[in-house]
């Protein structure tokens, strides 16, 4: 039977093993926790550095700035294609409101027709008469809208301005993606509205917050937004319909919804 000596023997080296192995994954927790610690400062935007300004337009971005204003001002007169449709189907329902009733006069002009039909008919032609004396205001507005339309987005400038504003709106995504990481590595102090706006870091996913973060660094670019602390300026309204107005109606929209998700 094994002395006591003879079993610590056995025991010891295995023992040796795990509190080396305890020791080397304390200092490694160690590690992680300070640097965990570090780039939560970061996102909180308490960094040690100077002052980040993402709403900077410098050399880096002029030009795109420039393609994202030009297509802006090009898109003032261009509907968004929603609205066209609206617009579209609104004047289709009037001119078919129009062939029935010019159907049912018809109809009555032929004759030949039992009276309790024509009655019928009579008392539906004027309905129809009512609609669409009641629409046709509306109606010949929604026509010039479309016509208005058609005649601006043929506009080659304006063609060209669009095609271009497409191209400098994913790169001012990447523009503001790169702003980020370079804040965010050099330590530098974040803008309140940028604190304001996704606070900081959930866990254990920080996807969103990046995506969030980097969407409204790109909307600010984008639209000239320099506020101080509100992270998006005043809302937008897409009530005139242009494409511009909706376009930035629905990055707005969106960009409310990512950063209300980001709320504890």
């Amino acid at each position: 039977m094994p002395t006591e000596k003879e079993r610590l023997d056995v025991v010891e080296p295995t023992l040796a093993e795990v509190v080396t192995q305890v020791q080397l994954l304390t200092a490694e927790l160690g590690r992680v926790g300070a640097r965990l610690l570090v780039l939560e400062r970061r996102l909180a935007g308490a960094g040690s550095g100077p002052d980040e300004d993402f709403d900077a337009v410098d050399d880096e971005i002029t030009d795109v700035v420039t393609a994202l204003r030009a297509a802006w001002d090009a898109e003032q007169e261009v509907l968004a294609d929603s609205v066209r449709v609206e617009l579209r189907q609104e004047v289709a329902e009037h001119d078919a409101l129009k062939e029935r009733r010019d159907a049912g006069r018809a109809r009555l002009a032929a004759g030949r027709i039992p009276r309790f039909e024509r009655d019928a008919l009579e008392h539906e032609v004027h309905q129809l008469d009512w609609q669409i004396e009641a629409g046709e205001a509306a109606a010949a507005d929604a026509a010039a809208r479309l016509e208005a339309d058609a005649a601006a987005a043929e506009e080659p400038w304006r063609q060209e301005a669009v095609v271009a504003g497409e191209k400098a709106r994913v790169e001012i995504w990447d523009v503001a993606a790169r702003r980020l990481e370079r804040a965010l590595a050099a330590d530098r102090r974040l803008p309140v509205w940028f604190r304001v706006g996704v606070g900081e870091i959930p866990s254990p996913d920080p996807t969103p917050w990046v995506r969030a973060a980097t969407a409204l660094i790109a909307y600010r670019l984008e639209y000239g937004i320099t506020t101080a602390v509100d992270p998006l300026g005043e809302p937008p309204s897409a009530g005139s319909g242009s494409a511009a107005w909706v376009r930035r109606t629905e990055a707005h929209t969106d960009l409310v919804d990512q950063l209300q998700s980001l709320r504890p």
